[in-house]
């Protein structure tokens, strides 16, 4: 009985036993795998690599501009690298999920740096090394022995003295009737490590929590959605909004007319934008810009009064560029100007009208209408008016000022059925070109292209209804047929076998060939030529057919100015001669222009409007914080030394057989070797002294 009780307990012992060895294995395992992982997070390679990428990504976010609309890249980029460029997340690199995973890496990584360091700090700082032997002294770079004839307990305090005048703390112990002391100042420095390590940390957190990561996540839940029409403000879907408070932290943009107010912010987001609402509201009361001669602008500021929607505390203050209104913990910061809804009243001219219409359209800069024409409807989008525009003066040398103002701007876009735009800048004044004066306008069917521009001549009374009447003549197929008549009958002598069938005949080339012009220019002319005659015969028929279209422009300009009063009993006048080379090249390369119509601005009432970026980065404080804490582990690393000083005194019989001590020194420091070295010299110097 007591055999087999016996050889339960053993059975039992022997499988606790067994559970105990697989937990302390287990347990050596698992500490094993932690010890491991903090090795490698902690690593040098690891940090330096991680460094590297977000140093690279930097680079890029500081090149590359953040957070601008798709199309902008497009055009930058072009299709594909747009697309690949969209796929790393590069328009927005500090909100994409890979530099947020390397800024997390990077913050555990050199928090585990900081985890294996921290001790090593702590038992350096109190680490003396009075262990060392006479050995290891001598073989030190600094060393050096001295004989005293003093006692060793004098001379022990002689040498304590000096190193605490020269700001080392020691620890001493005595064997034998031997002292070693050991010594050291600088330990501060270890703290380097510890203080720049701190600074990444915190300026990681700070990176972390001003970023706009959160607001990806709550995307990808569907709680938020960044809104791509172009609608007001008004008209954003609450899926697109955030109210006050809502985010912690963000920087967007708001355009503020003078004499208006908003309280909203708007966040572009990819190819979208978000609407975030302000605890306050502002006013913008004035603004002022000033240019230099360039053009460029020299400096501009903004009256503005901030309003708590809660309190309804109201501040006034003046904004320039580079001093920001920081308001609660909101920084509002002058950022650009553009127009504020400049009023344009303006004049339509057709193109193809029979008979000169002109159409008055009153519009804001801005707004979007209809526009009817002869062609169907277009969207007429004014999108900016430029007060002034500064231009290479090419009289420079004549006047003695490097640049002209060529006067005010309005930039528009016309918008077909099918949504295909074409861009225009038209001139309110006409600019003098080598002294004849001309109504601008520049036309390009994408914004990557540079503008064209039409020249269109102005009359005597620098208006444009000359011009005008003239296409409204060619537009007018019966009065050309009239027109192409009577040309057809002056042009050809009677008498000499000159029939009325031969006029007709003249009379309808005539028409065909004004017809041609007025639809395509000089291109159509010469493109109908080389359709229809053979290469042989073209360069006779071309000067034929060029002489006959300018006999019926000739005729066409003269009906206008007999329409105008003007006397063409005798020869015309050199400036009205002018005028036709001038029509004639104009209405040459007009079906070139792509539009029905051509604007002309009549007078504006000019309205400015601020551009202010709001930011709110409560993270900010911590990157103060890391600035801080990075430069004094710099200073700590790079400009504080760590030195240590060893000395044994032992007793020694001199040889005056009296009671004396051997002192051996030696020292190091682990950067400024050289000036250690001074310093070790001058202690040697001092010993000498004392003990030669």
């Amino acid at each position: 009985m007591l055999d087999k009780n016996h050889q339960e307990m053993n059975i039992k012992n022997n499988h606790l036993q067994s559970e105990q060895i697989e937990r302390i294995r287990s347990s050596r395992q698992e500490h094993g795998v932690l010890k491991v992982l903090l090795s490698f997070l902690g690593s040098m390679e690891l940090a330096i690599t991680l460094f590297v990428m977000v140093g690279i990504a930097s680079i890029i976010g500081t090149i590359l501009q953040q957070n601008q609309a798709y199309n902008t890249y497009i055009i930058k980029f072009g299709p594909f690298w747009f697309e690949v460029f969209r796929s790393l997340e590069l328009y927005d690199i500090y909100s994409s999920w890979w530099f947020v995973v390397l800024l997390g890496f990077l913050l555990i990584s050199t928090s585990a740096c900081i985890y294996h360091y921290f001790p090593v700090v702590v038992r350096e700082w109190h680490r003396f090394r009075l262990n060392i032997s006479a050995k290891s002294l001598k073989l030190m770079h600094s060393s050096g022995s001295w004989i005293s004839h003093s006692g060793v307990e004098e001379s022990f305090a002689f040498v304590q003295e000096k190193l605490t005048n020269g700001g080392y703390q020691s620890r001493c112990k005595t064997e034998q009737g031997v002292i070693t002391i050991a010594a050291k100042k600088g330990s501060i420095n270890r703290l380097g490590y510890l203080f720049t390590h701190g600074a990444i940390i915190v300026i990681c957190l700070s990176a972390l929590y001003d970023g706009n990561f959160n607001l990806k996540l709550r995307e990808v839940a569907g709680q938020l959605k960044p809104e791509t029409r172009d609608l007001f403000a008004s008209q954003v879907p609450d899926i697109s909004r955030l109210k006050a408070g809502e985010n912690h932290a963000f920087r967007g943009n708001a355009n503020v007319p003078e004499g208006s107010t908003t309280g909203l912010v708007f966040l572009q987001m990819r190819n979208g934008f978000l609407v975030q609402e302000l605890p306050f509201t502002i006013t913008l009361n004035d603004f002022r810009i000033e240019h230099y001669e360039s053009g460029m602008p020299k400096s501009f500021e903004s009256d503005i009064v901030i309003q708590d929607k809660e309190s309804g505390e109201k501040i006034s203050k003046t904004i320039e560029v580079n001093h920001p209104l920081v308001y609660k913990d909101f920084a509002i910061y002058q950022s650009s100007f553009d127009d504020g809804g400049s009023i344009m009243d303006m004049q339509a001219w057709s193109l193809d009208a029979q008979e000169q219409k002109i159409m008055p359209i009153k519009q804001v800069v801005g707004e979007k209408k209809i526009l009817p024409t002869s062609r169907g409807e277009f969207k007429l989008e004014l999108s900016e008016f430029k007060l002034f525009n500064i231009q290479p003066n090419p009289k420079a040398e004549e006047t003695g000022r490097k640049f002209k103002n060529m006067g005010s701007t309005l930039t528009f876009r016309l918008r077909d059925s099918s949504g295909q735009a074409t861009e225009f800048i038209n001139y309110v004044n006409p600019v003098e070109q080598e002294g004849r004066y001309f109504f601008l306008s520049g036309v390009r069917s994408s914004v990557s292209q540079p503008f064209q521009y039409l020249f269109i001549p102005a009359d005597d009374q620098m208006s444009l209804k000359r011009f005008f009447s003239i296409r409204a003549l060619l537009n007018n197929e019966q009065e050309m047929q009239r027109i192409a008549e009577k040309t057809a009958a002056l042009s050809l002598s009677p008498g000499k076998g000159n029939s009325s069938e031969a006029s007709s005949q003249v009379a309808i080339v005539m028409q065909r060939l004004a017809d041609l012009f007025n639809r395509g220019g000089f291109d159509q002319v010469v493109a109908d030529i080389e359709d229809k005659v053979p290469e042989d015969k073209r360069e006779s028929v071309m000067d034929s057919y060029f002489k006959v279209l300018q006999t019926i422009l000739g005729t066409v300009y003269l009906e206008v100015l007999q329409q105008e009063g003007v006397d063409i009993s005798s020869n015309i006048t050199p400036a009205q001669e002018q005028y036709y080379d001038d029509m004639v090249n104009t209405m040459g390369v007009l079906a070139n222009y792509n539009s029905p119509v051509y604007l002309q601005i009549k007078s504006f009432e000019h309205k400015q409007a601020s551009g202010f970026q709001i930011t709110k980065a409560p993270g900010k404080d911590l990157v103060y914080l890391g600035c801080i804490l990075l430069c004094i582990g710099i200073v700590l690393m790079f400009y504080v030394a760590h030195k240590r000083i060893w000395i044994i005194i032992e007793p020694y019989n001199t040889d005056e057989d009296k009671q004396g001590a051997k002192l051996l020194i030696a020292g190091s420091g682990d950067r400024h070797q050289k000036d250690f070295a001074k310093e070790f010299q001058a202690l040697s110097q001092l010993l000498d002294k004392r003990f030669s």
